[in-house]
């Protein structure tokens, strides 16, 4: 077993969010990559229009809230929910708040 802190693992996406990836494993005939992120009050990502990626996005939300538009469904998803955006699916989201969204996202390929 190998034990690490957060902090070890470097960040991405600043200013808007705070994006650590701590697992990124490709084997057979899946790849997963395992971060954590943290969205600042007040931000949208993408800034402008939306994502698409070839993987399926897994998120369990642990403090704050996030607007989040997929496909057809438009939501505030909030600490203890968990999502699943397919891969090919257009979204995007905005953290509305004065607080930051910390989640846990696995995208499964």
């Amino acid at each position: 077993m190998q034990i690490k802190k957060l902090s070890d693992f470097s960040s991405v996406g600043a200013p808007l969010y705070d994006m650590r990836v701590v697992l990124n494993e490709t084997g057979g005939r899946e790849a997963v990559k395992f971060s954590v992120i943290t969205f600042e009050p007040h931000v949208r990502v993408p800034e402008t229009g939306e994502s698409v990626h070839t993987e399926d996005e897994y998120s369990f939300f642990i403090e704050g809230s996030l607007y989040t538009e997929s496909g057809e469904t438009r939501a505030v998803v909030s600490a203890g929910d968990v999502t699943l955006i397919p891969a090919g699916e257009r979204h995007f989201c905005e953290n509305r708040s004065d607080e930051k969204c910390t989640l846990v996202c696995v995208m499964v390929k």
